[in-house]
């Protein structure tokens, strides 16, 4: 279960950007490892120094209320939190030392365990330091492209901060997809954030997304329902194709060509679902109604 980070600081879900600061200063007054050595000391300091990195944040603030703590987490890791963030002028000003090295760190504390890593880990091989500049905030945008840019991929153009950033659209994204573009985020004293981008894919005419498949409407006439017959379709990379439609079928039924449906991640492409539509004709001519009659007589 995710992180109530609210009431880990100890305020209300509409608390300001201010009652959020003095609650966290409040907590780390009390649990920095400066001046608190007890044994639940570490947990509650690391705990409230993410809650900040996210509430004091106001795009990530908004993402934790939008999709809730599990949701956050799912998005979020520990890297992405403390990423942008710079906590030197923060506890500068409390009297507990910034710049280069924390003063805790200078007398042996490992701050890596506060900030997710342990000594010698992932974060300290490249060199990660909590207390040095960091990279700017990272941006979030929303496109929207056509079904058949979504289909065959591509490339748009999103601004950031003033500036056009292209972006690659891979083939196969689907509605709400999230991409990472790194580098191209918010400016900082140590390079640029990441931009999150949020693709939407427009509706198409013809095909709707059903699951991992495509799915088209495809009209019959009742003939060719009892007797069986084909239709000619266009599949949605462009090619004809006949649609054979076996005698029996029922209206609404859908027939599935396998293949010919919307790309995958991994180059597969998925199903294509052909629901048959029963197209009843508006005007018979004299001799079609007889027919028509002599059936019902029949009983069909």
């Amino acid at each position: 279960m995710g992180k109530d980070y609210y009431k880990l600081l100890g305020v209300a879900r509409d608390a300001s950007a201010e009652e959020i600061k003095k609650a966290f200063r409040k907590l780390a007054m009390q649990y920095h490892p400066d001046r608190n050595k007890g044994p639940e000391a570490e947990e509650k300091f690391k705990e409230a120094n993410e809650a900040y990195a996210v509430l004091s944040d106001p795009e990530k603030r908004k993402q934790y209320d939008m999709f809730g703590a599990d949701g956050f987490g799912q998005r979020y890791s520990t890297d992405d939190i403390f990423s942008n963030f710079d906590f030197s002028q923060i506890f500068a000003d409390m009297g507990f030392g910034g710049g280069g090295e924390a003063r805790g760190a200078q007398r042996g504390f490992d701050f890596g365990s506060i900030f997710g890593r342990g000594r010698g880990g992932a974060r300290e091989a490249r060199g990660y330091n909590p207390f040095a500049q960091q990279a700017g905030q990272d941006a979030e945008a929303e496109v929207t492209v056509t079904f058949h840019e979504a289909y065959n991929g591509g490339e748009r153009e999103v601004v950031v901060d003033g500036k056009d950033v292209r972006v690659r659209i891979p083939r196969g994204v689907k509605n709400g997809t999230r991409l990472r573009v790194r580098g191209q985020g918010h400016a900082g004293p140590a390079g640029a954030g990441d931009l999150y981008l949020t693709v939407h894919v427009g509706a198409h005419p013809v095909f709707r997304f059903h699951g991992d498949d495509l799915e088209m409407d495809v009209n019959a006439h009742l003939t060719d329902l009892v007797l069986g017959g084909s239709v000619e379709i266009e599949t949605p990379d462009g090619q004809k194709q006949n649609l054979k439609i076996p005698a029996g079928t029922s209206p609404g039924q859908k027939l599935r060509l396998r293949g010919k449906g919307f790309p995958k991640k991994d180059g597969a492409f998925g199903d294509l679902l052909a629901r048959v539509v029963l197209r009843t004709p508006k005007e018979l001519t004299e001799d079609q109604r007889k027919h028509f009659e002599a059936l019902r007589e029949l009983g069909v």
